[in-house]
């Protein structure tokens, strides 16, 4: 191994968060990225396509519950964070200290989104229950959620920035990270959720004209992204106040053992190979499975990039630690000199 990819004795890669959290993480951020984006799609439309239920005979407005069911995903991605703290004391502890824990932070602040992302989803899709609280109590409800699902986003990302001793994560870039690509996946799942029943129940639903905005932002978002992760892995590859840790993260990525994830995983799966097949589809819409193809690899990237990030967060030494290791050191220059 080059001599620049060497980890000495007590320089190493963390071990402890690994898919589970990133499983986490990323269905926590395309949740809330999706119903962002979902909010502002359905403020500016008024389109409804309304579908009786039998039971009890209300009406369901299936247009609504594809844009805002952001808060599906985050439900599903807090049982993980759960499953990674256990049950019993340790996760009753990181959720009940709010004042010293970001776990405790984010529990509050996704818990609190799912309960008023669900009750917006309900309202808005049941127009019999909208119509006790009045379309601007519904506005209002709505107002609330979004700011939850903004802070969500952003949040995946400070929870690892908390993490003081590891210089990957320590820098206000990855919550901006996170957030563009909470965004991008959100987007593409949104697109996706649209795509997969425009054919039947959303038949004429969502114009042909919002559609394309929609694609063209999330392409915007992904070229945004990647300038983001660019100037975010060049900033920790220069940062010498946290010792050499980020700059051994950065090369982990780009040239070491986490190489094939990098640049198969996350450059050509999340960004490069989307960016081509949607810009093909939208010159050849009559070829779909361009778009189903380009959505399902750039929601893999976004996976990739929350576990790649996490698998090359390496710790920063105590001073013990690197007592110990210049006196290793010591010890085989005089060894050699011998």
């Amino acid at each position: 191994m080059p001599e620049s990819l060497r980890i000495g004795r007590h320089l190493k890669p963390q071990d402890h968060w690994g898919w589970i959290i990133a499983i986490y993480l990323y269905l926590a951020g395309m949740g809330a990225g999706s119903f962002i984006i979902g909010i502002i799609i359905h403020w500016s439309t008024v389109s409804t396509k309304l579908i009786e239920i039998p039971l009890f005979s209300l009406h369901f407005d299936i247009a609504k519950a594809t844009l805002l069911w952001g808060p599906v995903l985050v439900t599903m991605g807090a049982p993980f964070l759960i499953l990674d703290l256990g049950i019993k004391r340790r996760f009753l502890y990181a959720c009940l200290n709010p004042k010293t824990s970001w776990v405790a932070r984010g529990f509050l602040i996704l818990s609190s989104f799912i309960v008023l992302g669900w009750i917006t989803l309900l309202l808005s899709s049941l127009p019999l229950l909208s119509s006790y609280i009045g379309a601007s109590g519904l506005r209002g409800l709505e107002s609330m959620a979004l700011l939850l699902a903004v802070a969500t986003a952003i949040y995946t990302g400070i929870l690892l920035k908390s993490v003081k001793h590891v210089a990957l994560w320590n820098t206000y870039l990855l919550p901006l990270l996170f957030l563009i690509s909470a965004l991008s996946t959100g987007s593409m799942s949104l697109l996706m959720g649209i795509f997969a029943m425009k054919k039947s129940l959303l038949q004429g639903v969502f114009s042909s004209s919002l559609i394309k905005m929609v694609m063209e932002t999330e392409q915007i978002l992904i070229l945004i992204e990647g300038i983001v992760l660019v100037i975010y892995l060049y900033r920790r590859n220069l940062t010498n106040s946290q010792g050499e840790q980020g700059g051994l993260s950065v090369r982990l990525l780009l040239k070491g053992k986490l190489k094939f994830l990098f640049w198969g995983g996350i450059v050509l799966s999340g960004f490069l190979f989307p960016f081509v097949l949607e810009s093909l589809f939208s010159q050849f819409p009559e070829y779909p499975i361009l778009f189903w193809f380009a959505g399902i690899l750039l929601l893999l990237g976004g996976l990739f990039l929350r576990y790649g990030i996490l698998s090359a967060g390496v710790k920063n030494r105590i001073p013990m630690e690197r007592w110990i290791e210049a006196q290793h050191l010591l010890k085989s220059l005089r060894i050699k000199e011998r």
